[in-house]
C-alpha cells in the first residue's frame, strides 16, 4: 500500500512535467528504478550562443534519490524525444501509447535496480538500445551486438529494422532479448510476401556483451539454451584435498 501511494504521488508530479513545456534548466524525470532509489531525468542546458540565437543541449542523467550528490551523465538526447518550441522551451514526444513513458524512450530495469536497458528512438523509426551499469556509471551502445546474429542471418534479404524486446531476466546478470524483423527475400524488386524472422539473444551484464543466441527459437527452447550457457559459465569447484591419515 505504501509503495502504491508513493507511485501515485510520483505520477502526479510526473504527468504535468511531461505533458507541458519545460523551461530552460528544468529537470523532467523519465523513469524510476524498481526500488525507488534511482531516477533518470533530462534537463535543458545552454550549449552556446550565436548572435541572438541560443542553442540547447539535453543531457540525460541518473541520480541517487537518497544521495542527490551521487549522479552521472548517461548521454545527450535530442529529437524525436525532445521537441523544442518557438519560445525556447521543450516538450517530450508523447503519443499516449503508454501512460507512464514518452513515446520515443523505454526503460527496462533489472530487479535489483543496478542495471538498466534504455531503448531510444534516435531517428524517427530507428531505435538503439543502451546498457547502463549503475555501479560503474558506464553507458554502452549494445545495438549492433544484439543485432549481429540476425543481421548475419538476413544478409541479402529486404528486412526492416528489428524490434528489440526484453523478454525476461533468466539470471541476475543474464537478460533474454527477442529481436523480430519483417523480411522479404527479394531485393531487386517489390516483395509480394513477407515473413517474420526472429532471434533470441542472451546478454551477460557482467561481460557487457551478447554471449549466446537461438535463431528462430520459441521461448521454451531459448530458455533451455540459455540455461545451458549459465551452467557452463559456473566456476568449477576446487576439489577439497583429502586428509592425510596420521598414525596415533
Amino acid at each position: 500500500m505504501k509503495r502504491f501511494l508513493k507511485a501515485i504521488f510520483f505520477l502526479t508530479l510526473l504527468f504535468p512535467s511531461l505533458k507541458g513545456a519545460a523551461r530552460a534548466g528544468q529537470e523532467v524525470y523519465l523513469s524510476t528504478s524498481p526500488n525507488d532509489r534511482y531516477r533518470v531525468y533530462v534537463e535543458q542546458v545552454i550549449d552556446r550562443r550565436i548572435g541572438d540565437r541560443i542553442f540547447f543541449r539535453y543531457p540525460m542523467s541518473l541520480v541517487n534519490v537518497k544521495r542527490p550528490g551521487h549522479h552521472f551523465w548517461i548521454m545527450d538526447v535530442g529529437s524525436p524525444l525532445i521537441q523544442e518550441t518557438e519560445t525556447g522551451t521543450f516538450k517530450l514526444h508523447w503519443d499516449e501509447t503508454s501512460p507512464t513513458e514518452p513515446s520515443s524512450i523505454h526503460f527496462d530495469w533489472s530487479p535489483d535496480s543496478l542495471k538498466a536497458f534504455i531503448h531510444l528512438e534516435t531517428i524517427p523509426g530507428i531505435w538503439k538500445t543502451y546498457y547502463v551499469d549503475v555501479n560503474t556509471g558506464k553507458t554502452t551502445d549494445i545495438t549492433a551486438d544484439l543485432e549481429r546474429y540476425l543481421v548475419s542471418k538476413t544478409q541479402g534479404w529486404d528486412c526492416q529494422e528489428p524490434v528489440v524486446k526484453l523478454e525476461k531476466w533468466t539470471q541476475p546478470n543474464l537478460a533474454f532479448f527477442r529481436l523480430t524483423s519483417t523480411c522479404g527475400k527479394k531485393t531487386d524488386k517489390i516483395n509480394d510476401s513477407f515473413f517474420y524472422q526472429n532471434d533470441s539473444v542472451l546478454f551477460d551484464t557482467e561481460k557487457a556483451e551478447v554471449v549466446e543466441d537461438c535463431m528462430g527459437c520459441k521461448d521454451d527452447k531459448s530458455v533451455k539454451t540459455f540455461d545451458k550457457y549459465y551452467v557452463k559459465s559456473l566456476p568449477t569447484p576446487t576439489p577439497t584435498p583429502e586428509e592425510t591419515p596420521t598414525n596415533e
